[in-house]
């Protein structure tokens, strides 16, 4: 899990923290499976779900419902066929309600060791780590949300690895993270349409490294050559759309394809193609482009729907927005008709999901990160090392948190779940501030 451990500040020892993680991983997940059968039917996106779930068949995959990614549902049904493979087990209603809980309650496990991985990757104390853990794994909000079949905790996680890979790519830059980025973010985003906050820390990473790069030529001809590969690439990509299309929309299983949305599987060889070319010009983009690649084969495979039957995944992706714009109000969202836009979330997290002692220090983690980030750009613009010498890595879940609340926090609908993907974060820092920086034991 951890390579670096030379540079990493045990609390105890190596062995005796990551058991401790392990003990933390095994507490959360006992609270989060406790009752796993209780309340079945009362939530009411969790009867969507299921019942969107139910439909589904070898022979019609269409679950016909895009206000959440297919991933969900195909990850429940799933579950629930094998399930069914056990003795006096059979297909049900029913077992695809513990069929998605289940799948919810081993995404939401999974966000404890992520959660002390990450904290590891930006302060390298096993301290921080910890207490990040501890929180993630004993956080009200989170461990009820892991108890229900919806699509939160599902983003939550896949986020939160998305995260993980863009700090090892700014890190080492290595191509296996812009590859990890691009599945766990395609999947994001066949789960939830709001993951694609997630580029915006992608192209501050893929924008430093490139300009890094650049700094360092002598010559025009290699920028040049990356520009005419990539828009080589976009040129080839609507060629064929358009030689595909010219004899007419071709069908695949009964539903008529129109170009716009096919622009997005085509793109993938020539993204690929681009990817080989231009590794010699720059590493940079090249890995931006493998990445953008995985991410939209990804998301193609698990939501094909959203390419096949665009119309209808266009149609209700426009609803969804009207809905949480206030421009349509169904009854259930008439509740947050006159609540303040940001101040109505904090509120929620001060109060209720988070509890004030948390979220007073998770605020004064974020606003300690962000004079840290302030006070090291005026540092490096001084120094003229603003390209010479990196970051911290913190920038990188700061910028994911500030565009995500951004945009999110201004919605007139505001289900306290819908910020649930900031909570590890919010908790790594907060675990920043609650760790004392003391001398601690290292590894050999």
């Amino acid at each position: 899990m951890l390579k670096n451990d030379a540079t990493t500040a045990w609390l105890f020892s190596r062995r005796i923290d990551l058991a401790i993680i392990l003990l933390l991983v095994i507490i959360g997940a006992s609270l989060r499976s406790t009752g796993l059968w209780h309340g079945i039917g009362f939530h009411p996106d969790e009867r969507h779900m299921v019942q969107v779930t139910e439909a589904l068949s070898k022979n019609h995959m269409n679950p016909k419902s895009f206000a959440y990614g297919s991933l969900s549902f195909y990850a429940a049904w799933g579950f629930a066929k094998l399930i069914a493979v056990f003795p006096g087990q059979v297909f049900s209603y029913d077992r695809i309600f513990f069929s998605g809980r289940l799948f919810c309650l081993i995404m939401g496990t999974l966000a404890i060791p992520l959660s002390y991985y990450l904290a590891i990757l930006l302060y390298r104390r096993s301290a921080v780590g910890l207490v990040a853990a501890t929180l993630m794994a004993l956080n009200v909000f989170h461990l009820q949300l892991s108890r229900f079949f919806t699509s939160d905790v599902t983003l939550t996680t896949l986020s939160l690895i998305s995260i993980i890979a863009l700090i090892k790519a700014h890190q080492n830059g290595t191509l296996i993270s812009y590859l990890i980025f691009g599945f766990c973010a395609g999947l994001a985003t066949a789960t939830k349409i709001s993951s694609v906050f997630l580029f915006a820390p992608l192209l501050f990473v893929v924008s430093l490294s490139t300009l890094k790069e650049w700094g360092r030529l002598t010559s025009w001809r290699l920028p040049l050559a990356s520009l005419a590969i990539a828009l080589a690439a976009i040129m080839l990509t609507l060629a064929t759309d358009y030689l595909v299309f010219l004899k007419g929309y071709p069908r695949i299983l009964g539903y008529r394809l129109a170009p716009l949305p096919t622009l997005i599987p085509l793109s993938v060889p020539f993204l690929a193609l681009a990817a080989v070319l231009m590794a010699k010009f720059s590493k940079s983009l090249s890995r931006l482009c493998a990445a953008i690649c995985l991410c939209i084969l990804i998301f193609v495979v698990a939501e094909p729907y959203a390419i096949i039957d665009f119309d209808t995944f266009s149609r209700q992706t426009r609803e969804q927005t009207a809905m949480v714009q206030g421009l349509w109000r169904p009854p259930y969202t008439i509740q947050y008709a006159h609540t303040i836009p940001y101040l109505y979330h904090l509120k929620q997290m001060l109060w209720y999901t988070m509890g004030w002692p948390i979220f007073i220090v998770g605020a004064l983690g974020i606003l300690v990160t962000c004079a840290k980030m302030a006070l090291e750009f005026v540092d490096k613009v001084l120094r003229r090392e603003l390209l010479s010498t990196p970051f911290s890595s913190e920038i990188i879940p700061l910028i994911f948190m500030i565009v995500f609340f951004i945009a999110t926090g201004y919605f007139q609908v505001k289900f306290p779940r819908y910020l649930l993907p900031l909570y590890p974060i919010l908790f790594v820092f907060a675990a920043a501030i609650l760790t004392p920086r003391r001398r601690v034991r290292r590894s050999p």
